[in-house]
């Protein structure tokens, strides 16, 4: 392959990787997104909430307020027109009254009444008397009907009958005032009522609004104070203010007096509040939370897809088990498991998730596939509950096909447990046929010892002879009949002599190598069943130095042949075991001791330290 198209497949490769990672990518950052916004609505829509909360309890604050000033308007109005009716009354039973009665009831309705400017009456419509006279003589000869400015309400009054408040109007002594008028009716003497004139009572503008306190109330609020008439078609007469201040959506009340009907508005000052106070602060602190949130709701998906992950990976880890997996909850309920499993439990139909673990055993008792537990089901199946509550329930298992398994369950702290099936059927078969071999191979071993040992004694037997000849009776024989003959005696004997050492000294060297060969046929033998498990220990009393000493001599002759010396160091002790593999076992390290060393001493040494004995080989 060239080299670009290994870069293009690794970059192939590498894009299929990313894909998947960049689909999750998206779609976290999507439901992240439309949380951000499900989030920011309802921020919005808590922040919607708790304004309009708070403009109603503005506005109702605002409604207290503006009943209070009205409360006292319209007290001091109706005091007012109380009074002014009461002179409108006098005055229309004595319509002739001259102006010292005219001035002395005037006197005392401007002591009752500070704000009142003057009083006139106008008999005709033509102002005849009026009090104080000082400051206020240009009202006298006033013919209404030639005011344009004051006459569209005095025509109102008389048409009404009821009487009408008007201003502020600028009066012709000078300054504003508002108008109260009272049309004064005179009764014939066959009870007609009958058009006299007109009562006006002019009030100082600014003293009558500060006497209510809407000075004060201005310092918070936008007012509009208007006269929307009563039947009229007149337009509404602005008392005070701006009327565009209706436009504000103003807190709205009404004076309903006898003259006529005043609208009351009221905002505060610039409007209603568009927000809340610290409106900023709150939508930072909003978003700060918004934004935790999310980073919190990023960092717990990304755990999720860490987690899906991470089961999808052990997912496919135990499907991909050649061995039957298998976990079960607290509760022994299972939660998960793969195929092979499924496949081992004879795939029941009680494999699945949710499942308890003792009904899947009872079911594949029921069906017959344990035949370890066939016609004794029940005891089986106590001997099963009573390995698992003692976290005991390793066993192999031969299956209704043959197969044997090893079923491992291991319990976990939080009381689940985890199980592996695992087919050993070719490893049975495996170690049947091995200890089989095994068995061979001891037999032959234990025949091969026993036809060795057979011949190799004989030859012991025959060289331990041999070397002692001197004592058989050919020998002796042999040696009487040189003795007759005294002329060969000096020369035979000492050749005999000569030939009887170097035969004793063969025959020892046989019978050393025969006791050596014995001694590795009994190791052999000893290997085989070792590894037959069958060897078995001689426990008898003994002292160490028993078990030193014959070693020391046997192998004595082999070491020093090689040039080297060998020392035994004995304690006497007294001890329990098998002496003679504690011989095979030093017989082996001088041997090997003396096989590996060129020159020197080997030393054998036996002590004691607290209950142990310990035996030593040095080189």
């Amino acid at each position: 392959m060239s080299e670009p198209q290994a870069k293009r497949r690794y970059t192939t490769q590498l894009s299929f990787v990313a894909q998947p990672k960049l689909r999750r990518l998206l779609a976290r950052g999507l439901l992240v997104g439309l949380a951000a916004v499900i989030m920011i609505g309802i921020a919005y829509k808590i922040e919607d909430l708790s304004f309009q909360s708070y403009l109603r309890d503005q506005k109702l604050e605002t409604t207290v307020k503006v009943i209070e000033i009205r409360e006292k308007i319209e007290a001091d109005v109706f005091h007012r027109i109380l009074e002014l009716n009461e002179l409108a009354t006098v005055l229309g039973q004595n319509p002739d009254m001259s102006p010292t009665e005219f001035n002395l009831k005037a006197v005392d309705f401007l002591m009752a009444n500070p704000e009142v400017k003057n009083i006139a009456a106008a008999p005709d419509l033509v102002v005849k008397m009026v009090f104080p006279l000082r400051g206020n003589e240009a009202v006298i000869g006033l013919d209404y009907r030639q005011n344009e400015e004051q006459f569209a309400g005095v025509e109102e009054a008389i048409r009404t009958g009821k009487g009408i408040i008007t201003g502020p109007v600028n009066l012709v002594q000078g300054g504003r005032g508002l108008i109260m008028r009272k049309p004064v009716v005179t009764r014939t003497a066959t009870g007609i009522k009958k058009p006299w004139g007109i009562l006006s009572v002019v009030l100082d503008y600014d003293k009558f609004m500060e006497r209510v306190g809407i000075p004060e109330f201005e310092k918070e609020f936008d007012i509009l104070i208007r006269n929307v008439g009563t039947q009229s078609s007149l337009p509404a007469e602005v008392l005070l203010g701006d009327p565009a201040i209706l436009n504000q959506n103003p807190i709205e009340l009404s004076f309903n007096f006898p003259f006529g009907n005043w609208q009351f508005a009221a905002s505060p000052n610039g409007g209603w509040p568009v927000h809340r106070p610290n409106y900023v602060a709150g939508w930072f602190q909003r978003g700060l939370l918004i934004t935790l949130c999310l980073i919190t709701l990023w960092y717990v998906m990304s755990l999720l897809d860490r987690r899906r992950l991470a089961e999808k990976l052990l997912s496919t880890g135990i499907e991909a088990l050649d061995h039957g997996f298998v976990m079960f909850d607290s509760n022994r309920r299972l939660v998960a498991f793969n195929k092979k499993y499924k496949q081992l439990a004879g795939g029941s139909g009680m494999v699945r998730i949710g499942a308890r673990y003792e009904d899947i055993v009872k079911a594949n008792l029921d069906a017959g596939l344990i035949p370890d537990a066939v016609g004794r089901e029940e005891e089986w199946y106590a001997e099963w509950s009573q390995r698992l509550d003692i976290k005991e329930a390793d066993k192999e298992q031969v299956l209704g096909d043959g197969r044997t398994i090893r079923a491992y369950d291991r319990p976990m702290e939080d009381g689940s447990v985890v199980g592996l099936r695992i087919d050993i059927s070719d490893l049975k078969k495996a170690q049947i046929a091995a200890e089989a071999a095994n068995k061979a191979k001891t037999d032959f071993m234990g025949v091969l010892s026993h036809e060795l040992r057979t011949p190799l004694t004989v030859i012991l037997g025959h060289a331990q002879l041999a070397k002692n000849f001197r004592s058989m009776p050919a020998y002796k024989k042999l040696l009487a009949e040189i003795e007759t003959h005294p002329e060969l005696t000096q020369e035979v004997e000492p050749k005999l002599d000569a030939m009887s050492d170097q035969i004793g000294k063969m025959m020892e060297a046989i019978e050393r190598s025969g006791n050596h060969l014995f001694t590795l046929i009994s190791e052999i033998l000893d290997f085989a069943k070792i590894d037959s498990g069958t060897l078995s220990m001689d426990m008898e009393p003994a002292t160490t130095c028993d078990i030193v000493e014959p070693v020391v001599e046997q192998m004595r002759p082999m070491v020093e042949h090689k040039g080297l010396r060998l020392e035994a160091q004995c304690a006497p002790l007294d001890l329990v075991g098998d002496s003679k593999r504690l011989q095979q076992v030093l017989i082996n390290l001088i041997g090997n001791a003396s096989k590996f060393t060129d020159d020197g001493t080997i030393s054998a040494e036996v002590t004691q330290e607290g209950d142990d004995i310990l035996f030593k080989v040095r080189d």
